[in-house]
């Protein structure tokens, strides 16, 4: 198992998240399946762009689990639709993608403070 598999497993165990993780050649850096619990990342990342990834990705996972899935695509769209309407971008205005990405700032700072020359 490659060093990004063990990381990103022991970090869904420390968040109690059961979600499956697929490591794939994406034509992006990440997604969560809502429907499937699945996180997918591109195999080949590396350092810093691995773990903003994998805690974004962890952090739709997170919302999903303690909104339940239904409540968090129904919220999800709604916040979709909210940022078209407002003529906003959809994604990088979206609140739950920007905290995804506050949350894998922050984490993936905690992370590599603790883990020097780990990763």
């Amino acid at each position: 198992m490659r060093n990004n598999e063990k990381i990103a497993m022991s970090l869904l165990k420390n968040y109690k998240l059961k979600s499956t993780l697929i490591f794939d050649n994406l034509n992006l850096n990440g997604k969560y399946d809502v429907d499937t619990d699945t996180i997918y990342i591109h195999k080949s990342l590396y350092e810093e762009d691995f773990l903003m990834t994998i805690f974004h990705e962890i952090n739709h996972a997170i919302y999903c689990r303690d909104m339940g899935v239904d409540d968090y695509k129904k919220d999800y769209e709604l916040e979709m639709e909210r940022c078209i309407i407002s003529d906003l971008n959809p994604y990088k205005d979206n609140f739950y993608e920007k905290e995804a990405e506050h949350f894998a700032m922050k984490q993936t700072s905690l992370y590599l403070q603790k883990h020097k020359g780990v990763i």
